[in-house]
């Protein structure tokens, strides 16, 4: 199978690769088989591939918000990595494996204002657009023109442009999480001139620093593990005071059910920042997992409120 697929794609698979040397929360099993791919048509090949030989495959970005199980992953693991970036005007077209951290602060560098706001968040700009990673009230989707797909179909695998509307933004949500059988390979963004570039990479510099002061950098974890609560004043009134832009802090309620430092097996919620879960000590999945279980009960039944992983199970 791996010359097979080495033919077909055109490059070197890797046969029982360790994907915890691929997360962020060097946590992982071997894939079965593992490419690396930069661009469009190296990403098409790699999944025409696995619908030729009926394998499945799974697309590894960064490696953040994502959990790997301990048996690891039975079948092509293809990674999206470095990828070209194209400036033309004011619209910024990226390989989906382009580095999000790179690519915003490229662009801001060639006078381009907006996504300012996503200079520091880790991953690529395909994770980010599919999660619509965001802070402060913004999220990749915003700017976002259109984003073309791998569509994998009964007889063929083709690719599709999908207008912004079509990608379905919300808060942490998009289309690509509930059609699976859309991949992104490349995103087109529309900005805005902005000649500040010097002041703004101050800026980004300076909320680069308080993020990291603010993190529990010392030990892995995949990020931010849980999504921020949407405040419905209904259901949350006695919160109404954590309220930030509709949402409620879930570091916060994490800290009002006394979770801080908790710990089961190797993971731990962060005593720093209370919406991590770190791989403190040689976690497994399993730990991660049934922490993460906890946590979302705990916080059911003694807080009365309903939180959502951040984080994505993979071969599990």
């Amino acid at each position: 199978m791996k010359e097979a697929l080495e033919k077909k794609i055109g490059l070197e698979v890797v046969e029982n690769e360790l994907l915890k040397n691929h997360t962020t929360f060097r946590i992982g099993g071997p894939a079965k088989f593992f490419v690396r791919v930069t661009n469009k048509q190296e990403l098409l090949r790699a999944i025409q591939a696995c619908k030729e030989f009926d394998l499945k495959y799974f697309l590894l970005g960064g490696g953040s918000n994502i959990l790997v199980a301990d048996k690891g992953f039975d079948g092509l693991v293809i990674k999206t990595e470095k990828g070209k970036i194209d400036v033309n005007g004011n619209t910024v077209t990226a390989f989906a494996g382009a580095n999000l951290m790179y690519m915003v602060r490229e662009i801001v560098k060639q006078g381009l204002g907006g996504l300012e706001f996503a200079a520091n968040i880790p991953g690529t700009v395909g994770g980010g657009v599919r999660g619509n990673a965001g802070a402060y009230g913004k999220g990749l989707g915003d700017f976002v023109k259109e984003v073309e797909v791998i569509v994998i179909n009964v007889d063929e695998v083709s690719l599709k442009i999908l207008t912004k509307e079509e990608c379905e933004f919300a808060y942490r949500e998009s289309v690509f999480k509930k059609e699976l059988t859309w991949v992104i390979a490349e995103i087109r963004f529309e900005l805005e001139p902005d000649v500040k570039a010097e002041e703004k990479m101050k800026e980004i510099q300076k909320e680069w620093g308080s993020r990291c002061a603010k993190q529990p950098l010392a030990y892995p974890s995949a990020g931010c593990s849980f999504k921020n609560l949407i405040f419905d004043p209904k259901e949350h009134e006695k919160y109404k005071e954590w309220e930030i832009k509709g949402k409620l802090p879930v570091a916060r309620l994490v800290e009002e059910a006394d979770l801080k430092g908790l710990k089961l097996g190797g993971a731990m919620v962060s005593d720093k920042h209370a919406n991590f879960i770190l791989n403190h000590d040689n976690a497994t999945a399993d730990h991660v997992a049934q922490l993460i279980s906890l946590v979302k009960t705990r916080l059911r039944n003694e807080l009365g409120v309903d939180i959502d992983e951040e984080v994505q199970y993979i071969g599990f």
